[in-house]
């Protein structure tokens, strides 16, 4: 179990150096998902040790480990970067080649230009230990109570906008 701060970067450092999946096609998203895909979790007990300044920090040396892997590579092509926040108490982000003409998310985004604002969501969540308490969840038994989950849901999904903050990572020449 991770102590402190300084063992749960170190945990994932150790993460770093994996090879980052290339392409140039736009049909091998889900490839270059499960490839580049990161998801941060930290208990609560980390995360109050924890400030923006050091996941952003953390963040910067995937990015630089995989732009040093991008240029090196024969391919002609850049890098999306993307960063995002899931509940419960998910630091999402990954990279795709800059041919995709849009993120690969099924919903409407509101783009930031600011990653603080994504990483601080992040650390103001209460379900850091990825625990949805009972007492917040309702019983659905009834017909009435199942047309009404399903409408809600229908209208949650009809109205969900995520955050995302992108950047575009250039492969050096």
């Amino acid at each position: 179990m991770t102590a402190n701060k300084t063992d749960f970067f170190n945990d994932l450092s150790s993460q770093i150096s994996e090879p980052i999946y290339l392409t140039d096609k736009t049909d091998e998203v889900n490839e270059e998902i499960k490839h580049n895909h990161w998801v941060l979790t930290a208990p609560s007990d980390i995360v109050a040790q924890t400030t923006t300044a050091d996941f952003l920090e953390f963040i910067q040396k995937v990015k630089d480990n995989y732009k040093s892997q991008l240029d090196k590579s024969s391919l002609d092509i850049d890098l999306t970067f993307y960063l995002w926040f899931e509940e419960p108490g998910e630091l999402c982000f990954n990279f795709i080649n800059s041919n995709h003409e849009r993120l690969p998310f099924g919903c409407k985004l509101k783009y930031t230009d600011r990653p603080e604002e994504i990483v601080d969501e992040y650390l103001k969540s209460k379900y850091h230990d990825q625990v949805i308490l009972w007492d917040e969840l309702q019983s659905v038994e009834t017909l009435e109570e199942i047309a009404e989950a399903d409408r809600l849901e229908k209208e949650l999904h009809d109205n969900f906008v995520l955050t995302v903050y992108q950047e575009e990572i250039k492969q050096q020449q």
